[in-house]
This record gives structure tokens, C-alpha cells and sequence, in this order.
């Protein structure tokens, strides 16, 4: 009798098409080379053929663009408010690891996206939507564990807006801020997300003791996650 194969284990991951497999490129190089990627160096990088990569794009602006879309899509997603109720710390510290994730995928838009943005009207527009975006997103958690999960220190609206604020300035130059302070060309995630920690204490005075060592914590505990994963 013929042995029957095991389908499960001959299971492949999806090819990525040349499209999605340009995108991808352009964002690894990015993290490395910053502003000074050009589609060369991603057909190159790929083994696609300058006239496939410019079947797919017109230019580097157009595969710039669609990584900047799916940055803010992806953090928007990793932002997003529950339906209804207080934010746990489990959450709250759900939201931070996320963002340090996206901020580690990504991390070229903080390092070289001003460089980047010059090139062009449209992917300067695209990185202003997206801070504006991530600002209100914080502000909308923030609000949500002030009103919560109080401390000492009341917080109006109108502070609660600039707190936010302060946070996503922290968090966005957190990675160029590590490279000055490590003498190094590169961040790398767990130094990303010791960032995302003292971020945090940020609103530390403002909320409930007991919430917030709960949240240090569960932070504390994802950065010791990450130690000698990226070495």
C-alpha cells in the first residue's frame, strides 16, 4: 500500500510576488542605506529586472509612497482603540511594544525621513498625515488611562493633547537619539524599546501608582524579551 504523504509538512510559505517583494526591499535598504536607496539598488538587491521594477513603479518617490502607507496603516492597526472601557496596563503596554515593533520595521522613516520627504510633495504630505495620525492615536490612549487610571496630578484635555505630543516627538527621535548616544551607525530593537520605556515615564506622575508599575513592569519584561535576539 502506497504511503500517504503528509500535505501538512510539505505546506510552503507564499511566494511574494515582484511587487510586494520590491516593497519589502525598499524597506530593508532603507534601514540601512537611508535617504540614498535608489531603484537600482532595490532591483539589484532583488534580482528583478529594471524594466519589471518599472512595470510595478514609475519611480523610487511611487515605491516610497506605498512603504509610507503601509507604515501608517500598520500603526494605526497597532494603535487602534478597544470598543468600549478602560485600557488595562496589559493594553497599555500592548500599545507600546507594538509601536516599538513598527518603529523597528520602519525605522528609517525617523532616521532619513526628512531626507526622504524632500524628494517629493506628495511623500512629504504622506509623513505629515502620518505624524498627525500617530499624535492623535496617543492622545486618544492617553486620554483613556488619564480618565481611568488617575493620579495625582489631574490632566485637561488640553495637556492630555500636549502629552501626546511630547510622546510621539520622544518616540520618533528616540532611534537617532540611541545611534549619537552608542556611537553606532544602527539602533537596534531592544535599544528601540528601552526607548518606548522611558516614554512611558513621561506620564508616569499622572496616573495610578499601583497602573503604572504594572505597566513598567510588563515593559520591563518585553525589553528582557528581546536582549540577544538582534545581536
Amino acid at each position: 500500500m502506497p504511503k500517504q504523504k503528509n500535505s501538512a509538512t510539505r505546506l510552503k510559505a507564499p511566494r511574494l510576488g515582484n511587487r510586494e517583494r520590491i516593497i519589502e526591499a525598499a524597506i530593508e535598504l532603507m534601514n540601512i542605506y537611508g535617504s540614498s536607496v535608489g531603484t537600482a539598488q532595490i532591483a539589484d538587491h532583488t534580482g528583478i529586472s529594471p524594466g519589471s521594477l518599472y512595470y510595478h513603479f514609475r519611480d523610487f518617490s511611487d515605491i516610497a509612497l506605498v512603504v509610507f502607507d503601509r507604515m501608517r496603516t500598520e500603526l494605526a492597526a497597532t494603535l487602534a482603540m478597544p470598543p468600549f472601557g478602560a485600557i488595562s496596563a496589559p493594553q497599555l503596554v500592548a500599545y507600546y511594544s507594538g509601536g516599538a515593533q513598527v518603529l523597528w520595521r520602519y525605522r528609517f522613516a525617523v532616521s532619513a525621513g526628512r531626507e526622504l520627504t524632500s524628494r517629493n510633495s506628495d511623500l512629504a504630505e504622506s509623513y505629515r498625515d502620518f505624524t498627525l495620525d500617530g499624535i492623535e492615536a496617543v492622545r486618544c490612549i492617553l486620554e483613556n488611562v488619564f480618565e481611568h487610571h488617575p493620579g495625582g496630578i489631574r490632566v485637561s484635555k488640553s495637556d492630555c493633547a500636549l502629552l501626546a505630543e511630547n510622546s510621539w516627538v520622544l518616540w520618533s527621535a528616540w532611534p537617532r537619539h540611541a545611534e549619537t548616544k552608542n556611537r553606532s551607525s544602527r539602533t537596534s530593537a531592544p535599544e528601540i524599546a528601552k526607548g518606548l520605556q522611558q516614554v512611558a515615564m513621561t506620564i508616569a506622575p499622572y496616573l495610578d501608582r499601583k497602573y503604572y508599575d504594572a505597566v513598567n513592569d510588563g515593559l520591563i519584561t518585553y525589553v528582557s524579551s528581546l536582549e540577544g535576539k538582534f545581536d
